[in-house]
């Protein structure tokens, strides 16, 4: 998986997660809903998700970023963001998207 997707962190992001611990988790989840069809959306956390495990490294100038994606999946670029002012959290996104395609 390392040399298999290519990261793209903005300055922001970076500077944030470096704030943080230097550590970003990014992995994809279903929504909880009755029906199926929905799309799997990206999160990224500073602090490893509980009760998921399946993490690969991801290749990165000085952050230490684990990815997890769906089997048999891979994005081309898996892009990092920061959002929010009040309230700061880094965001993932899968070839430019919140979600999986």
């Amino acid at each position: 998986m390392a040399e298999a997707v290519r990261l793209d962190v903005s300055a922001e992001a970076g500077e944030f997660v470096r704030e943080q611990g230097g550590r970003l988790w990014v992995w994809t989840a279903y929504p909880k809903m009755c029906c199926g069809g929905a799309p799997a959306y990206m999160h990224a956390a500073t602090a490893a998700p509980p009760g998921l495990s399946g993490f690969s490294p991801v290749l990165s100038a000085g952050l230490e970023v684990w990815f997890r994606a769906p089997p048999g999946w891979r994005p081309d670029v898996l892009e990092i963001g920061l959002r929010g002012r009040r309230h700061p959290r880094v965001e993932a996104y899968w070839d430019g998207c919140a979600f999986v395609l």
